[in-house]
């Protein structure tokens, strides 16, 4: 391989493996956001957020009487009790008033995560982390459809990195040992991803950090597999490869023997030949 062929595949796959680092961490936000996963994840934040920022169970608890009243005032229309409370509005079914307050406040709860989850911002991604939006914007739908659309970038530039690998080595028989090397490394960070979110000391920042990485140990181990998966065809079509080469060689050894038999076979005929066309000398 020439010096400048060389450097350009020592660059372009330093390039691949920053950009499979950048693909193993927006596949992981992209699965972390998911709404069931965030939903799971989300659930004790938005409690906590609930109690001590909105004091829900107080003012459920203050105006639990009330709901009942109109409920049952109203219940045959099935109508739904409607308050607010610090800029967010519940819509409560009457027939959840009916089961209790503990259901009211439960509901109250997975319906601040719907809102949080599916509402529809007036700002991309960038722009709503330097406007400090809410920070349930980072757990959105919308932050979700950020990261997937990156990942698929991600994606695209490492096939295009990929072919340009291919064309730049000169054994191409290596290449696939080289990726699968580079996919295990680029997961192994992704191994332990979300032990960081226990490292912080704020439990609300702690269990809210901790949404993001949730799915890191799942992509760990599908680009571990990935990895895996390459080296062992990288490593067979190695062996096949020599061992194609190793039979070429005693084939050739062998032709060469072959060929050598017949000329010393026909070199004797041709002496024999001779020694039977002499003529007999007289004595």
């Amino acid at each position: 391989m020439g010096l400048i062929r060389g450097g350009l595949f020592v660059i372009v796959s330093v390039m691949f493996f920053l950009f499979l680092l950048v693909g193993n961490a927006a596949l992981t936000l992209d699965m972390s956001l998911g709404y069931e996963n965030v939903k799971l994840e989300l659930g004790s934040v938005v409690e906590s957020l609930a109690e001590n920022q909105m004091n829900l169970t107080e003012v459920v608890d203050e105006d639990f009487e009330v709901m009942e009243l109109y409920c049952q005032n109203n219940s045959a229309n099935s109508f739904e009790y409607i308050f607010n409370e610090q800029g967010f509005t519940f819509v409560i079914p009457c027939e959840v008033v009916f089961q209790g307050s503990g259901d009211v406040i439960d509901y109250g709860i997975n319906s601040l995560i719907d809102e949080a989850y599916y509402q529809k911002y007036d700002c991309n991604f960038w722009d709503c982390m330097g406007n400090g939006k809410s920070p349930f914007f980072f757990v959105s739908k919308q932050a979700k459809d950020y990261w997937h659309g990156k990942f698929y970038f991600a994606l695209i530039t490492l096939i295009v990195l990929l072919v340009s690998m291919f064309f730049l080595i000169e054994d191409k028989i290596n290449l696939p040992i080289i990726i699968g090397s580079l996919l295990v490394v680029s997961s192994l960070p992704f191994m332990k991803l979300e032990w960081i979110a226990g490292i912080f000391s704020n439990e609300f920042f702690s269990s809210f950090f901790s949404i993001f990485f949730s799915s890191a140990y799942t992509v760990f181990l599908i680009v571990i597999s990935l990895g895996v998966a390459v080296l062992i065809v990288g490593t067979l079509l190695k062996f096949f490869n020599i061992g194609f080469k190793i039979s070429n060689l005693f084939k050739k050894d062998e032709k060469s023997k072959t060929v050598s038999k017949k000329e010393v076979k026909q070199i004797v005929q041709e002496e024999v030949s001779k020694g039977k066309n002499k003529p007999l000398e007289k004595k």
